[in-house]
């Protein structure tokens, strides 16, 4: 059960690694080459993006995952536009070429997608009447109109991250019949967020400087990659303020910000203990706290949850250690 389980997140990471092995490591080659030779290097590098890389990226997740194969035109026209971008004048007009050749193919794809979002908010605007939570709605929807697979999952995924991200300052509703308990506060987590970002931006300028002496290219990337941490590491951030822990007469909503997230309802717990020191256990259990280690409160249940994360597989489990802040607060709401 493992093993299958798993393989999605190998394929997945299998094509990332393919991808940063043709972009990054032939762009390495095509710069390190004499220019006698530099024509071909170029030459056999388009036919990696172009060609290449698409057959990989079937044969690694359209074929294992069962993914449409209409996703081959997003990726084609991605390739294109990287290889653009990268290679010399002459793979410019290849480049050209070989665009007006898929037109045809790609408007029908861009009207597909047109008609699927349609349906998506349809169906997102069904979910978020019954409970307002943008992450698992999308997620549900997206799944609904293209299909359960984990690269749907993932583009979920990364459509939340951008969510939370770029529209920070956007509030989150809260039905009235739930109360709420934040998760963040009592291990200091908006100070050591802080430290952090401010560490990552003192490193990425003077990198940036560095590369752009030997690579414009290459500066360019690495600032195209550092804004989209920068925002993956502000979504973090502000699904943590936002995305509280939910209890109302007979349910109980667990998660810590765009990490992980279990439902179920308050019958099902079997005990909830307040945890002052390290907590450490032979039984298997979900370590759901703020910093990895951390956690304050340990919840027992009667019978195995669900934890859905993020990105990874969702899997049971018996007992939660997780951080709640008020802890004793939140035992008395719920005995």
């Amino acid at each position: 059960m493992i093993a299958i389980s798993l393989r999605p997140n190998r394929n997945i990471i299998s094509i990332i690694l393919i991808a940063f092995a043709i972009f990054f490591g032939g762009l390495t080659i095509l710069h390190a080459v004499p220019l006698a030779v530099r024509d071909k290097v170029a030459n056999g590098l388009l036919a990696d993006f172009v060609l290449t890389f698409p057959v990989l990226f079937y044969i690694v997740i359209v074929r294992p995952l069962k993914v449409s194969a209409k996703s081959l035109f997003l990726v084609f026209s991605v390739c294109c536009g990287l290889a653009y971008l990268v290679l010399p004048q002459q793979q410019r007009s290849y480049i050209l070429q070989i665009r007006k050749l898929s037109v045809l193919a790609e408007l029908f794809v861009i009207g597909y997608a047109i008609t699927q979002i349609k349906k998506i908010r349809a169906a997102y605007l069904i979910h978020h009447t019954a409970f307002a939570d943008p992450i698992y709605n999308l997620r549900l929807s997206m799944a609904g109109a293209l299909g359960r697979s984990p690269a749907i999952k993932v583009l979920a995924a990364e459509v939340a991250v951008l969510r939370y991200g770029l529209l920070f300052w956007k509030k989150e509703k809260v039905d009235a019949q739930y109360q709420s308990f934040s998760t963040y506060k009592d291990c200091g987590y908006v100070a050591i967020w802080c430290v952090l970002f401010a560490v990552i931006l003192i490193e990425i300028v003077p990198m940036h400087l560095l590369l752009m002496k030997w690579s414009h290219t290459a500066a360019i990337i690495l600032t195209v990659l550092s804004a989209y941490s920068s925002i993956v590491f502000i979504a973090d951030l502000s699904a943590m303020l936002k995305r509280k822990v939910l209890i109302n007469e007979d349910t109980i909503i667990l998660r810590t910000g765009l990490r992980w997230r279990a439902i179920t309802g308050l019958d099902n717990i079997q005990s909830l203990q307040k945890i002052t020191n390290d907590y450490t256990s032979d039984e298997p259990y979900l370590k759901g706290g703020v910093l990895k280690n951390s956690g304050n409160l340990l919840i027992t249940f009667k019978e195995p949850v669900i934890v859905d994360k993020l990105y990874g597989v969702s899997k049971p489990y018996q007992s939660i250690l997780m951080q709640v802040d008020d802890v004793d607060a939140f035992i008395a709401c719920i005995s």
